[in-house]
């Protein structure tokens, strides 16, 4: 059973969330919340070194993992390269609906508040 924890919205920010303390974020695990309009993915404090990684996509791909197709989905952060940096998330890890879709609007958070702003194609 999924963990649960608080996120309150603020149209499509994220106004707080009590994420960055739950057994989840301390194990490392991110977590994709999906709402009208905007997926955001939350980043734990052990995966923010990753941000850097991040920072050099013009965009992302959401895709089923190759290894799990059922129970993972791979955030890939598309860099023009041959092996871009990768992610992967735990359907359990989701919450809302992940729809397929093309230049959703796709936001990074960490405690800091938010870092990044994307550009998605969901391929689900």
């Amino acid at each position: 059973m999924p963990e649960c924890f608080d996120i309150i919205d603020n149209g499509r920010e994220i106004a707080s969330t009590s994420f960055w303390h739950s057994a989840q974020a301390a194990r490392g695990g991110c977590h994709l919340s999906c709402r009208p309009g905007v997926l955001r993915l939350l980043l734990p404090r052990v995966l923010e070194a990753a941000l850097d990684e991040m920072r050099i996509a013009s965009g992302v791909t959401i895709e089923p993992s190759e290894d799990d197709p059922a129970g993972c989905v791979e955030i890939v952060f598309e860099d023009g390269s041959d092996t871009p940096f990768a992610i992967a998330c735990a359907r359990d890890g989701i919450d809302g609906t992940l729809a397929r879709g093309l230049f959703v609007p796709f936001t990074v958070w960490t405690s800091a508040g938010k870092q990044l702003t994307l550009r998605a194609d969901v391929l689900i």
